[in-house]
Parts: C-alpha cells; sequence; structure tokens
C-alpha cells in the first residue's frame, strides 16, 4: 500500500477561522456580504482549463508586476508619488491547493464578492484577489483576464501617498486600492487563479438592472492577505532584494525580473505586522 492521504476538513472552522465566521467553502451564501457583490450570473457556464500556459500567463503577470514596483521606479500617475524599493518582495509560485479553493469560491458565489474566511491549515491568512466583466459579447479568456489584472495594479493611481504605503496599510487603502496591494505585499509567495464564465448576468441586483448574455470572473488566492495595520513590504534605500536572505534565498536569477527575491518553497509563520 501507499502512503495514506491526508485531508483538511475546511468546516471545522473553530480550527482556522475567527469564532463569529464559518469557513466560505462549508456555507458559502451566508459567508458573502451581498451588499457588496457585482456581476451576478445565474450560473456558471465553464472554467478555462488550467493548462501549463494558464498558470505561466499568471505567474508573469504577477511576478511583472511586482518587479515594477520592487524597482522603485513606479509612481502614482495622478500625484507623481513613488513607491520605494523593495528589499525582499519574492517572485510568486504556483499553488494548486489556492487555485482549488478558488474555484470553489467562483463555483459557490457566481458572482464577485470577496468572503470572510477562506483559511487553509497551510495558509491560515490566505488573502484573495476578484476581477469581473459584464459584456454581450464573447471575449478571450487571456486577453479579459490581463485586462483584470491590469485594473487591479492601476489602483496604484489611488494611493495618497505612496512612500508612506509600505510601512502600514490602513483601511483606507484596502478601500481604493486592496487589489493592488495584495498583488505586491512581500508576504506572498504563492497564488492559485482560476477563470470563469457566468451566463445571463446582472452588474447589480438594482431593479431594471441591464441583463448581460455573459460575465466572465478571475479569481485568485493567496497565500498571505493584505492586513491592515501590518506592513505591505521592506524596504531599502537603494537596493532591490537587499534582504532576500530572510526568506533563506538569494536574487531571482530569471532577468526578467532582476528586482525579485528567488522564489521560496519554504512556509513562514507570519505572527509579527513588521516581520
Amino acid at each position: 500500500m501507499g502512503n495514506p492521504v491526508h485531508s483538511w476538513e475546511y468546516c471545522v472552522a473553530a480550527e482556522i477561522c475567527a469564532e463569529e465566521y464559518g469557513h466560505s467553502l462549508c456555507n458559502p451564501i451566508e459567508r458573502f456580504d451581498i451588499s457588496k457583490a457585482k456581476y451576478f450570473s445565474s450560473e456558471l457556464a465553464a472554467f478555462a482549463p488550467v493548462t501549463k500556459k494558464f498558470k505561466r500567463i499568471v505567474i508573469d503577470i504577477h511576478n511583472h508586476y511586482r518587479n515594477l514596483i520592487a524597482g522603485g521606479g513606479e509612481q502614482n500617475v495622478k500625484n507623481g508619488g513613488k513607491f520605494p524599493i523593495a528589499s525582499r518582495m519574492r517572485a510568486l509560485i504556483w499553488d494548486d491547493e489556492l487555485e482549488y479553493n478558488a474555484k470553489l469560491h467562483l463555483q459557490a458565489a457566481k458572482r464577485m464578492v470577496h468572503d470572510n474566511c477562506r483559511a487553509t491549515k497551510r495558509y491560515p491568512l490566505a488573502g484573495q484577489n476578484l476581477g469581473g466583466t459584464a459584456v454581450q459579447g464573447r471575449e478571450k479568456v487571456f486577453q479579459t483576464m490581463l485586462e483584470h489584472f491590469r485594473k487591479m495594479f492601476d489602483e496604484k493611481d489611488d494611493v495618497a501617498d505612496p512612500e508612506k504605503l509600505p510601512e502600514m496599510l490602513l483601511s483606507e487603502h484596502l478601500g481604493k486600492s486592496g487589489h493592488f496591494t495584495q498583488l505586491v505585499g512581500d508576504r506572498n509567495s504563492r497564488v492559485g487563479c482560476v477563470f470563469a464564465l457566468g451566463l445571463n448576468c446582472t452588474a447589480s441586483l438594482a431593479p431594471g438592472a441591464e441583463v448581460y448574455k455573459f460575465c466572465y470572473y478571475t479569481a485568485c488566492h493567496y497565500d498571505f492577505s493584505n492586513l491592515t495595520k501590518w506592513r505591505l513590504y521592506k524596504t531599502h534605500l537603494t537596493t532591490p532584494g537587499a534582504d532576500c536572505g530572510e526568506w533563506h534565498v538569494g536574487m531571482n536569477k530569471d532577468p526578467r525580473y532582476p528586482n525579485l527575491c528567488e522564489p521560496t518553497i519554504e512556509l513562514f509563520d507570519y505572527t509579527d505586522s513588521k516581520g
């Protein structure tokens, strides 16, 4: 006989979720704040196959944006403020469990809405990014997904003071730039995403809201969330990757991402808002 297969019961919520929350995968409808939801579909018709190409595109676009911020040259185009150099921002790798949970989220929600607890035993502080589009005609998968990520990254232009952002996240950052901050946190090391097609959807539940033939959804789960009052990423005055050693790795060897640290296989405990 082979090795036994061990599973984790997400619905033992007390083990991994705050007492007032159940796990979103166990009783999903009650775990979504419908007042903040958008793009309601009557059904999900299909998920895009998560092929090697799909994974590569997702990882590449994440690392592209992370590399831009880590290098210290990116700015808020509205006010000219620059984001500081990141000293230990890692290149992300794919994680199948995070992908699986992102898929379960969309299957249950059939809309674009965040949940209260998506923790796993390995990732008790798991994060989430969601993108959506409502249209009357068909769209191309990768083109639409990349547009979702572009809009997430462009939320950087809503950060009032980019120079102060890395040291402490505030609720105002999450309200206006939550997708962006999730993309570039330096505790993130893993991501798993899915892309789905919804049918007969509305942008809202308001009376008389237009009905669209299609809604396209991107859902990504991360191994760490963007928590308020936590440092988003550690900075350095002159050198990207100066503190890669804190993750027990060196600088990334991929020439496309010279400002990032190597990906890490090792998992770290995150208990310190400045650690």
